[in-house]
């Protein structure tokens, strides 16, 4: 007998007996060992949901960790929970933790059981879901895989599966497709959780190994430096800008860097210079019906509208050599892209709980 075989005995018997020590004991751990079997999870949610033990938040805590997409009905349950040993808190810690969780899902399901929380439970509770849900597309980086580094990360790239992009963008017409951001500073903590919006999106540019590199060293000094990039053509597609680095053939000479700048900067790029409309294309480098947005600018265009107005610069040479590895060994499925999206121009610039 394996040891999933004796720790799946071990779980039947705990409900069985309703061993409110044993599922206090075993609950955290059995769901980060078995956060993937969903025969366990589906145990582990009878525990959850019961009255006969102590170990509740434990278990949220860990739901929300492993963010595992089938919790989302239990946690919903036990988000409405009334456990005696419990009911004299009146923060509801237990219920928080559970929309901690929904929240860090982050899926359609998960958002719209945030959604009930937030009109059907008490007045603290229905707090707790209205501020995950104020927040919803700002912390989305704590809900997917990202690129970029810990330090910086307000400016971190949100990825997703090159087979859920597939199902998410138009596969023909002209739209402007790209990577964008939101990040909120919450002014205060309290409903309707007033914050200022600054919204980001990011311009796709090739340039010299050694530029990256400079720029590179130069904010890890908290000094950036973006006089040494140089002129070419932006894109707002990863895909376009993938194929445009391929076909240069100087992979050892150039990077690929993601540049952010504010929407508003870039709405005013947008008055200024025509954009040109391209094919986008697939990972393989095969045109597509739809097009996106290429952006030529000469030299003084360039510095007035992109390197006096740039926030950030991330080098992607790395985060592209991966992807290459995938495609050339035929592992279609473990291919990763920034999480881009048509891009909408309307900004709001103070959230409150109409802007929600």
């Amino acid at each position: 007998m394996n040891q999933r075989e004796t720790d799946l005995i071990k779980l039947k018997k705990i409900i069985a007996e309703k061993d409110g020590d044993g599922a206090y004991e075993n609950g955290f751990s059995f769901i980060h060992t078995y956060e993937e079997d969903e025969e366990i999870l589906l145990l582990l949610f009878q525990i959850f949901e019961s009255d006969w033990h102590k170990g509740h938040e434990d278990m949220a805590r860990a739901f929300q960790y492993i963010s595992n997409p089938i919790t989302v009905e239990t946690l919903f349950k036990v988000a409405f929970s009334d456990f005696e040993y419990i009911r004299w808190n009146e923060y509801f810690p237990l219920q928080r933790k559970c929309t901690w969780a929904l929240a860090d899902i982050g899926t359609n399901e998960a958002k719209k059981y945030l959604e009930q929380i937030a009109e059907q439970a008490n007045e603290t509770i229905a707090e707790y879901a209205t501020k995950r849900l104020v927040k919803w597309d700002f912390e989305f980086r704590r809900k997917v895989p990202t690129i970029g580094e810990s330090r910086y990360q307000g400016f971190e790239i949100g990825l997703e599966s090159y087979s859920e992009r597939l199902k998410e963008l138009p596969q023909n017409g002209q739209d402007i497709i790209g990577y964008m951001m939101k990040n909120v500073d919450i002014i205060d903590n309290a409903p309707p959780y007033h914050g200022i919006v600054t919204e980001y999106i990011v311009l796709y540019l090739v340039n010299e190994k050694s530029t990256a590199a400079t720029i590179t060293e130069s904010q890890d000094l908290e000094k950036p430096d973006y006089s040494g990039l140089k002129a070419n053509s932006l894109q707002l597609s990863f895909l376009s800008i993938i194929h445009d680095y391929n076909s240069r053939q100087k992979e050892n000479q150039e990077s690929v860097l993601a540049i952010w700048i504010k929407k508003e900067v870039f709405k005013e790029i947008l008055q200024k210079v025509t954009p040109k409309w391209n094919p986008d294309y697939d990972y393989f480098g095969k045109e597509l019906e739809r097009q996106t947005i290429q952006l030529d600018l000469n030299e003084e265009d360039f510095e007035k509208l992109i390197k006096e107005k740039i926030d950030f610069v991330f080098d992607l040479s790395d985060f592209i050599k991966e992807q290459k590895q995938y495609i050339d060994q035929n592992q279609i499925d473990k291919l990763m892209l920034p999480k881009e999206r048509i891009v909408d121009f309307e900004t709001p610039e103070l959230i409150d709980e109409k802007w929600m």
